[in-house]
């Protein structure tokens, strides 16, 4: 799996991160290129469908707008909506990786349509994504999920800590 070799790469006993969000981010965009297949008939949406998690990197486009955003967010794909430009999904990264894990794995087979934290559901404009669109392969939703991919940034692009948006409120209020 995807998960294990990075981890084994990054000489990780348990949980303690030894690389920062870069290093693991650089090293999932590596792996997950081997994994891409890419149905053309998707080409209208982005290749990506209501009930793929994806891994990508983003600009947003009125960063002054949020207190904080993810630059590298994972995200369960809700909606795709081509004539708007934008897609509509849940980003695990907003949640503390005690339960990103459950998440990822209650999202599975669930075809975009799922439970989700609302601090969690964003939109994203194609037109800010800064990278492919990587579908993540389903067997490994859990083990990336927990990888420290994220990178959050204020309204002035400066890192601010995790903690900040796991600990925002409306943590588990889902809708």
């Amino acid at each position: 799996m995807i998960s294990e070799d990075i981890r084994k790469r990054a000489g990780i006993l348990g949980f303690l991160r030894v690389r920062n969000e870069q290093w693991y981010t650089n090293e999932l965009l590596n792996e997950l290129q081997n994994f891409q297949v890419k149905n053309y008939n998707q080409s209208d949406t982005f290749f990506i469908t209501p009930g793929d998690l994806i891994f990508f990197m983003y600009s947003a486009k009125y960063p002054q707008k949020y207190k904080f955003w993810d630059q590298h967010p994972l995200v369960y794909v809700i909606d795709v909506n081509p004539r708007k430009g934008l897609f509509f999904g849940s980003n695990l990264h907003y949640l503390n990786p005690s339960y990103r894990g459950g998440y990822a794995k209650s999202y599975l087979n669930k075809m975009g349509a799922a439970s989700a934290p609302r601090k969690t559901l964003k939109n994203y404009l194609f037109g800010n994504v800064m990278s492919d669109l990587y579908k993540v392969p389903k067997d490994d939703w859990e083990g990336i999920s927990l990888l420290p991919t994220e990178r959050f940034v204020d309204k002035k692009g400066r890192k601010i800590s995790n903690q900040v948006p796991w600990d925002y409120p409306d943590s588990l209020s889902t809708i």
